[in-house]
């Protein structure tokens, strides 16, 4: 997923578009991510975590595949939509596995492991994009992305094939999805728009990055190294978010690292050179990285024992929305008044986010504070 982030704003800016369809096309990968959550956690609860996964790997193959056939616009929109609810499948399918077999006070440290491996295939993905463009085009930069999610289909096939392997979906006995939404709606809407307002502030920096170094003239081979130097911090920092959040609670792993994030995005504003991006980048990465997982932890820590996956798709629906905010949120504010001004908007709506995590969420890694 991270190869494509990086390298459609680049492709299409190159190819002579504007920044606001550029943007466009990168944020249809949360939009599909926002239009295939319940369905996939309606499927999750029924068919098995593992049989979604390998279902999910192999669309994602197909989409880069047609992807890596045209570089149209339209076509690539269309594309990366069936890509990014493919790669949110495979996400959701995983996470409602760990919620069911591990115990809160072990929760923090297995979801920011999960985010710390997403981290390391950023980190490849940011660095393979960049100069996949550069030294290949964009038709071998697609299908790198496709190889990628080939890659993964051989470690849930075993499971897809032994479902008694994982553990075992709810099935028909369980409650649907409508009433898992209606009962939980207020612990959804707590984790869901933090979760918003964190994913607009993430995933408006991954379009925000590429395109302040196209403003700077910078090569394609350099951006892609700038923002994968970021990721470096993230890689670096995960096991530290996931202790935290289990020895000290979750705010305490959460409020300094989001935080960092809106300082990074802040920072930009005096980037004039291929240093500055990188400081800018390395807050960020900081920040990231002590995040690792908390999203993750979060929803599942006021998830439901029963219709897990379908609740953890609703919080992931609103989540999702971010990430089709934030690279219209860079591509339309970049448009009508600038770099500077898409990035101070970001940073503008995470600490909102975090107001909104302290003052209403709370502490969920001790004991329940949200109730249905």
């Amino acid at each position: 997923m991270s190869i494509l982030l990086v390298s459609l704003p680049i492709v299409l800016v190159v190819d002579g578009h504007g920044y606001a369809l550029a943007a466009l096309v990168a944020g249809a990968g949360g939009a599909g991510a926002a239009a295939f959550a319940l369905p996939v956690g309606w499927a999750t609860d029924r068919w098995g975590p593992a049989r979604v996964g390998v279902g999910s790997l192999v669309a994602m193959v197909v989409a880069a595949g047609v992807m890596a056939s045209t570089v149209r616009p339209l076509v690539l929109g269309v594309a990366h939509f069936v890509f990014g609810g493919s790669s949110l499948a495979v996400m959701l399918s995983r996470q409602a596995d760990l919620t069911r077999r591990i115990p809160v006070t072990l929760r923090g440290r297995a979801m920011s492991l999960m985010g710390g491996t997403m981290r390391f295939s950023v980190l490849l993905g940011t660095v393979i994009g960049g100069l996949l463009v550069d030294l290949a085009g964009a038709q071998w930069t697609f299908l790198a992305a496709g190889i990628g999610a080939a890659i993964g289909i051989p470690a849930v096939l075993p499971g897809a094939r032994t479902p008694g392997w994982e553990v075992a979906p709810i099935g028909v006995a369980g409650p649907g999805l409508i009433e898992v939404l209606r009962i939980s709606r207020r612990r959804l809407l707590h984790a869901g728009l933090f979760g918003m307002a964190a994913m607009t502030a993430r995933e408006g920096r991954m379009v925000l990055l590429p395109l302040v170094g196209v403003a700077l003239d910078l090569r394609p081979s350099t951006i892609g190294v700038l923002v994968a130097a970021g990721y470096g911090a993230d890689l670096a920092l995960f096991p530290l978010s996931g202790s935290v959040m289990d020895r000290f609670g979750r705010l305490a792993a959460m409020v300094p690292a989001y935080g960092l994030l809106a300082v990074g995005l802040l920072s930009l504003l005096a980037a004039d050179s291929a240093t500055g991006v990188l400081i800018a980048g390395l807050v960020m990465g900081l920040g990231n990285g002590l995040s690792a997982g908390s999203l993750f932890t979060l929803s599942s820590d006021v998830a439901p024992p029963k219709g897990t996956a379908s609740f953890l798709s609703g919080v992931s629906l609103l989540t999702d929305v971010g990430r089709v905010l934030g690279p219209l949120v860079v591509g339309v504010t970049a448009t009508w008044w600038g770099l500077d001004a898409a990035a101070v908007v970001l940073a503008t709506v995470m600490v909102a986010g975090l107001g909104w995590l302290v003052w209403q969420v709370g502490e969920t890694g001790k004991v329940p504070t949200i109730q249905p």
